[in-house]
C-alpha cells in the first residue's frame, strides 16, 4: 500500500511542474522569416531573432516595429506557457490577428485564424478544469500592419484580454536569472 502511494505521489509531481518552476509571463520567441510569408513557417534549423517574456498577448495593430522588436515584416512569433484557469467551465477566445495566428490550449487547436487578412478576430470555445493548462500561440505577418490580441470569457468572466495574471511560462534559464 505504502508502495502505491509513494508512487501515485511521485507521478503527480512528474506530470505538473512545481509552482515554484512556474515565472510570470509567456515565452516570446520572435524569428525573422525574411521573405513572403502567407501560412505558417517552418522553422526548422531557424533560431528565433529574438526571445523575451511578454505579460500579455495584447499587440494592437500597427505599422513599424511590432512590440517593441526590430522587426517590421515577414515574421513569426511564437508564444508558448501556461494557462491558469480559475474556474472548471466552457470558455471562449478571441483571437484577433493582423495576419494569421493560431491558438493552442493542450495540443489542441481552438482558434485557427490563417490566412492574409486585416486586423480580423475568430474565435472558439474549450471545456477547460480548473488549473494550468498548456498553451500556445502562434502568429506571422507578411507585410503592412502587424498585430495579435488574446482575449477569453466564460461564465464568470466578462471579455477581456487574457490577464498577466493567468498566464507563465516554465522557467527559463536565459530569461530568468
Amino acid at each position: 500500500m505504502f508502495r502505491l502511494l509513494a508512487c501515485l505521489c511521485l507521478a503527480g509531481i512528474v506530470a505538473s511542474p512545481p509552482q515554484d518552476d512556474l515565472k510570470p509571463g509567456l515565452l516570446g520567441e520572435y524569428y525573422e522569416i525574411g521573405e513572403e510569408i502567407d501560412d505558417f513557417p517552418s522553422l526548422k534549423g531557424m533560431k528565433p531573432a529574438l526571445r523575451r517574456i511578454d505579460r500579455q498577448i495584447d499587440f494592437a495593430v500597427g505599422n513599424g516595429r511590432f512590440g517593441g522588436t526590430p522587426l517590421i515584416d515577414q515574421f513569426f512569433v511564437r508564444w508558448t506557457g501556461v494557462l491558469r484557469v480559475p474556474k472548471q467551465g466552457k470558455y471562449m477566445f478571441y483571437l484577433e490577428s493582423d495576419d494569421g495566428s493560431r491558438l493552442l490550449i493542450g495540443g489542441k487547436l481552438v482558434v485557427d485564424n490563417n490566412g492574409l487578412h486585416g486586423m480580423e478576430e475568430r474565435s472558439g470555445d474549450i471545456d477547460l478544469k480548473a488549473g494550468d493548462h498548456d498553451l500556445r500561440v502562434e502568429f506571422y505577418d507578411n507585410f503592412a500592419g502587424a498585430g495579435c490580441r488574446l482575449r477569453w470569457d466564460s461564465g464568470e468572466i466578462n471579455r477581456e484580454i487574457v490577464p498577466a495574471e493567468a498566464l507563465f511560462h516554465r522557467r527559463d534559464k536565459d530569461l530568468d536569472k
